[in-house]
């Protein structure tokens, strides 16, 4: 049975404004390490990463274990944003109540989840065969996983996804088969 990886960047290093340039902390950098030594990636065929350097950092080094080829995809990005947001978790809860809306400059809740639905879908269906793993951010891949259970998500579940987590989708139904788990909780 083929199935969809979803993985969550491991952490990073703020450094700057722009959250898209973050690199990994040297803790990321163990985590992406560990996460590349679970056994899923056995039945891995191809990663897929946001082109931000945090995804792919986390990408990479299962991609080398394992010689599973790797390739960045713009739509995996994370939410767009001009620049660090003060009271974060606050302006998620208020993107989250109102999705349509740009909240600080956010891109819309809502916009952001048809591209990660329209993006996941399609590189699903031009690899329908092949189990895939999918190296993106906290914030898109939770509103995905909103998206699977017909309702927009709680800040509560967002916050619950863990640094180099990883949730599995059933490719074929677009069922959630397992809820996200911490590196030490991975097979």
């Amino acid at each position: 049975m083929a199935q969809l990886y979803l993985i969550r960047h491991a952490r990073s290093k703020m450094t700057g404004d722009l959250a898209r340039r973050w690199p990994l902390s040297k803790q990321g950098r163990r985590e992406a390490n560990a996460l590349a030594r679970q056994d899923f990636w056995r039945g891995v065929k191809l990663i897929f990463s946001s082109p931000e350097p945090k995804a792919i950092q986390t990408a990479e080094p299962a991609a080398r274990r394992w010689g599973i080829p790797l390739e960045t995809v713009d739509c995996l990005r994370e939410l767009r944003r001009p620049q660090l947001v003060s009271d974060y978790e606050k302006v998620i809860a208020r993107l989250f109540d109102d999705p349509g809306t740009s909240i600080a400059g956010l891109e819309p809740a809502a916009q952001a989840t048809e591209r990660i639905n329209r993006c996941l879908q399609s590189l699903v269906a031009a690899h329908s065969e092949r189990t895939l793993a999918v190296i993106s951010h906290g914030l898109v891949l939770t509103l995905f996983l909103g998206r699977l259970r017909s309702r927009w998500p709680t800040v509560a579940e967002w916050q619950a996804v863990p640094f180099a987590g990883l949730a599995v989708v059933d490719i074929n139904t677009w069922q959630l088969i397992k809820d996200w788990s911490r590196i030490s909780e991975v097979s």
